[in-house]
């Protein structure tokens, strides 16, 4: 008998065996710490950006008519020209070739186009309307509303004060010489944007005047002398659109068969809900919208695209994160105070100003409205303006734009 030797076992590698086991299991434990690490900085990172959205968009910090002096310092007057250096409270609009309001202590008047200077100040043309002309050394606000000196004497208009649903408003006759607030035919109703004041309101309110209009300038919620919304935030039309349909009701008590809707910024947004939602939005007849807040979500991803150190973007993840924790912890309803996704709410002709360097609103959101209405809406852009200062870049232009349109009205 044949006894046949065992056949060899295979040999097995142990450390090969171990560095084959361990390779997937270290992969999925690393894996695993990246999806954790991932998820604290979006947990961290969105509660951050959060907050930023509650402080920059949400919070209500109303403005005021009397602004501090800390825009701008003055450097120099020479006749009719003023040179300024940056205050501790100086906006973008610093070195604007536009026009703009200024007051001081003792005096207030209307500045012109900037020319930047080599040190990094600018001279602009300056018209005194009250006081005296500033001192080198004072200090003074820059205001794109440009009506802050005396507002009556400025356009010729009588302001009279009134109150609507317990919030002040200003109401400009038609004509300065017409008993009490009576209305006949087509008025006008403007609505600030975001922390605004009425001033905001004077520009308009002057193109309506040439086009024989009686407009009230009104406040909201939020605003300085009205009352708080209960939520203590700004809501972006969801809860003021009541307010503006109280002043709505107010002009047709005075006899308005027919109203024009001005918005301005978040007054745009105010005016969208309003037609969305008002039971007399048939008696309105065209609106203005200027530089309007039709979507939070398109206002917010604006402001993310430089808000990291260096000008650098929020990653999309990180502000999808924060969107969805501030839903959380503020309430915000992205979807409500989205006026774009469903623009059945527009239903008459629509005027549009826009600047193309608005650091607040996106460009895209005038130009959705107008391709999704092309029939209803006429978009006019300014180049190089400012947020809400398509007026000051071209006063002209804008008026023309304006008064044409409401001549249609």
């Amino acid at each position: 008998m044949t006894i046949r030797s065992a056949p060899d076992r295979p040999r097995t590698d142990v450390a090969a065996t171990t560095s084959r086991r361990r390779g997937p299991h270290r992969l999925r434990w690393w894996l695993a710490g990246l999806a954790a690490l991932l998820l604290v900085v979006h947990a961290a990172g969105g509660w951050y950006f959060a907050g930023r959205i509650e402080s920059q968009a949400l919070a209500a910090t109303p403005g005021t008519m009397s602004p501090a002096h800390d825009d701008v310092r003055v450097t120099a007057v020479d006749g009719d020209r003023v040179t300024l250096a940056r205050g501790v409270d100086a906006a973008s609009n610093f070195e604007a070739v536009a026009s703009y309001g200024m007051a001081w202590d003792g005096g207030a008047g209307h500045i012109g186009p900037a020319t930047v200077n080599a040190d990094g100040t600018v001279t602009r043309s300056l018209e005194v309307v009250t006081g005296v002309a500033p001192k080198p050394g004072a200090g003074a606000a820059v205001e794109r509303a440009y009506f802050v000196a005396d507002p009556s004497k400025e356009l010729g208009l009588t302001l009279s004060e009134v109150t609507v649903a317990g919030m002040p408003a200003w109401w400009i006759a038609a004509d300065a010489g017409a008993a009490g607030d009576a209305v006949a035919g087509t008025a006008a109703v403007f609505v600030h944007g975001q922390n605004g004041t009425r001033l905001d309101g004077l520009r308009f309110a002057e193109a309506a005047h040439r086009a024989g209009l009686p407009v009230l300038v009104i406040s909201y919620r939020n605003d300085a002398a009205a009352p708080a919304d209960p939520s203590g935030r700004l809501q972006y039309g969801a809860t003021e659109w009541r307010d503006l349909d109280a002043a709505v009701a107010w002009v047709q008590a005075h006899g308005a068969t027919r109203v024009v809707l001005a918005g301005q910024s978040m007054g745009g947004a105010v005016v969208a809900a309003f037609l969305e939602q008002s039971d007399r939005r048939s008696a309105v007849s065209r609106i203005v919208l200027d530089c309007p807040m039709l979507s939070l979500d398109e206002v917010v991803a604006w402001g993310a695209r430089e808000a990291l150190p260096g000008g650098v973007a929020v990653p999309e993840t990180l502000l999808w994160s924060a969107e969805r924790i501030a839903s959380l912890r503020y309430g915000i309803d992205w979807g409500a105070v989205d006026y774009l996704d469903d623009t059945r709410w527009l239903t008459v002709p629509a005027l549009v100003t826009q600047g193309s360097a608005d650091p607040t609103v996106p460009p895209t959101i005038p130009t959705r409205l107008r391709d999704a209405r092309p029939d209803l809406v006429t978009l006019v852009e300014f180049p190089g303006a400012l947020h809400a200062e398509s007026w000051n870049a071209d006063r002209a232009r804008w008026d023309d734009a304006v008064g044409a349109f409401l001549d249609a009205s």
